[in-house]
């Protein structure tokens, strides 16, 4: 059964009518891709836990919007995505914390620290992307996060592909000309 993309096997009447066994296949196979849209604008991997619950209670409770004519995933990332952004908007940001300015950690172990690292980065980067336009920040998520080609991502966001490389390069000359962000990772990487 490929229900997850709009293919032969889904069936539209099971899904409009709410059926627990079709919609368990559905968040199984459709939720990674989905987390992988989240992670662009949740603040960590818990918050995009969150969401991605969000998202699918308002999967379900939009299903009878779903025509049929398109693939399943398409829709439901569509969706995920539309109430990303409305959160996202919601959220004013968050500060982000300097490890030398709160003093020494306790435990100098490789592991949690590249991991704390990691996540400031993350932080850092997904905060500086909430500040591009949505158009740009979509494209960069889609094709450098992703790993989606550029035809998909015209495609998902209703553009032409020269659309797509331009959106690209505008958005990734701001973040470049983002001079705090720049530091931050540079900071980071200094050794303690």
């Amino acid at each position: 059964m490929t229900a997850h993309d709009g293919s032969v096997g889904f069936d539209r009447e099971r899904f409009h009518a709410g059926d627990r066994a079709l919609f368990r296949h559905l968040v199984r196979e459709t939720s990674p891709r989905m987390l992988r849209v989240i992670r662009g604008y949740a603040r960590d991997d818990d918050h995009a836990a969150d969401l991605l619950q969000v998202c699918w209670i308002r999967i379900y409770r939009k299903r009878a919007r779903f025509s049929g004519t398109g693939s399943f995933l398409g829709w439901a990332l569509t969706v995920c995505r539309n109430f990303c952004r409305t959160e996202a908007r919601k959220r004013r940001p968050e500060p982000l914390v300097r490890l030398d300015e709160h003093g020494e950690l306790p435990d100098r172990t490789p592991g949690p620290a590249e991991q704390l690292q990691r996540q400031e980065r993350a932080a850092a980067l997904y905060m500086a992307l909430d500040r591009l336009r949505a158009r740009e920040r979509d494209a960069i998520l889609l094709r450098i996060l992703e790993g989606r080609s550029t035809a998909e991502v015209a495609q998902l966001l209703a553009v032409k592909e020269v659309s797509v490389r331009s959106l690209i390069h505008r958005g990734l000359k701001k973040l470049r000309q983002m001079d705090w962000l720049a530091e931050e990772i540079v900071s980071q990487g200094e050794p303690p």
